[in-house]
């Protein structure tokens, strides 16, 4: 009501002309910030612009958007005045040209539960690839909803950091969400699962991890240990290793009893110091294992899958104080596989070949609200892309995992070799 008004007023006010004026000024300052610098303006006016477009010419108002709300179910009539309810629109806000959030208030007698039994419905009415719905506040919804694939192009890795002190451990920069923002993870404090059949691009992330904290790496405040079942992925980290890498079985649970050993010796000393908690620091570093292909060594190995799954457990359940870390990566996360899985809270599920697999990954339910993760296309080109969970809302996020090919695995082992007298606490 606000434009039309506006609009009328002045042209009565000021004429047809001093509007026409104004309104072609605006237009051309647009078209020339567009011009000038489309960076700035794709981060601020395209966004306005877009989602006004959306939310007053498209689906999301009026007789358009009550038709969508009765086509898929989630009108109520009143019982007393036989009214029809229609959930309302209460904001609409178009992050990029991929991806819409539609804020939208339910009506009496309707539960989040409906909108998640509806996401199917409304990404085929709505003619979206992908509509993924959350909570926002009581009796409020968010609607994600994607119409094309907003990760078009690789996200590349960024240059090294050089200084412990550029370096957050709790907040390591790993690629972007599906709104462009920046996918943030911890190094420490909890464990890790990644789950993803093979060519999803799952290595992408241990690796991104290694060069976001190579200045910690290089200081002697992180222990990167590797576990390589398959010979080939991390092969090229054996010249910083000092040993503690295993690429079979064996050496793998050889590995493992001294990464607890480590373990134990850390807790003693802080027993002895009267310490429940430390900083990071060379008496208690970061000691990170990467485990490569668990479901192989756990389920696929029986003369060593009892022993390698009782040390893992004892890492995870009690390594969180003294800065243990398993980061866990595999193909097929079901129970069998992977009987730890409860262990390793902070998950991500890349490209999968089951429909149950999300839920197992990123918890029950997870699927429903758009976690479609055995829907996404294959191929090298999109390597890296999967759903986590947002660690407020612990709903699921599209990301992509930024890339590190070959000649930055070089550089980062290059890196990691040259002396540094640096020895900071995090």
């Amino acid at each position: 009501m606000a434009a039309p008004s506006a609009l009328l007023a002045s042209l009565s006010q000021f004429g047809p002309t001093a509007t026409g004026v104004v309104l072609g000024g605006a237009a051309a300052g647009l078209g020339a910030w567009y011009r000038a610098h489309p960076d700035t303006f794709d981060t601020y006016a395209a966004p306005v612009l877009r989602a006004w477009r959306r939310r007053w010419a498209g689906a999301y108002t009026g007789r358009r958007w009550s038709d969508l709300m009765g086509s898929c179910g989630l009108t109520r009539t009143h019982p007393r005045t036989g009214q029809v309810l229609v959930p309302r629109v209460l904001r609409v806000r178009s992050w990029s040209s991929s991806v819409d959030t539609v804020r939208v208030r339910l009506v009496h007698g309707m539960s989040f539960k409906a909108f998640v039994d509806a996401v199917d419905d409304l990404a085929d009415t709505l003619k979206a690839e992908r509509v993924a719905v959350e909570r926002s506040a009581p009796g409020e919804v968010v609607l994600i909803v994607q119409r094309d694939e907003p990760f078009a192009h690789v996200i590349p890795s960024p240059e090294l950091a050089q200084d412990v002190a550029d370096v957050d451990p709790m907040s390591l920069y790993m690629g972007e969400d599906e709104f462009g923002r920046e996918y943030r993870e911890p190094l420490y404090g909890t464990h890790f699962l990644r789950a993803g059949e093979t060519g999803s691009g799952k290595n992408s992330l241990p690796a991104q991890r290694l060069r976001a904290a190579a200045p910690l790496i290089r200081a002697g405040l992180v222990r990167p240990w590797v576990i390589d079942p398959k010979m080939l992925e991390w092969g090229w980290l054996k010249p910083i290793l000092a040993g503690r890498y295993a690429d079979n079985p064996g050496d793998g649970l050889e590995l493992l009893n001294d990464f607890v050993a480590n373990m134990e010796r850390k807790q003693k000393r802080m027993q002895r110091a009267k310490l429940r908690k430390a900083p990071v620091s060379e008496e208690f570093p970061i000691d990170w294992l990467i485990f490569d292909e668990i479901g192989y060594a756990m389920a696929y190995q029986p003369d060593y899958a009892h022993a390698i799954c009782g040390q893992t457990a004892i890492i995870a359940s009690t390594g969180r104080t003294t800065h243990d870390v398993i980061e866990a990566l595999v193909q097929e996360p079901t129970k069998d596989t992977v009987p730890v899985r409860e262990l390793l809270p902070h998950r991500v599920c890349l490209r999968v070949s089951s429909s149950s697999h999300p839920d197992m990954v990123l918890g029950d339910g997870m699927r429903a609200r758009g976690a479609t993760a055995d829907e996404l296309p294959q191929g090298e080109e999109f390597a890296g892309i999967g759903f986590a969970r947002a660690p407020k809302t612990r709903q699921p996020r599209r990301v992509r995992v930024a890339y590190t090919d070959d000649a930055q695995c070089d550089e980062l082992v290059s890196y990691l070799r040259e002396p540094t007298t640096l020895r900071a606490v995090s």
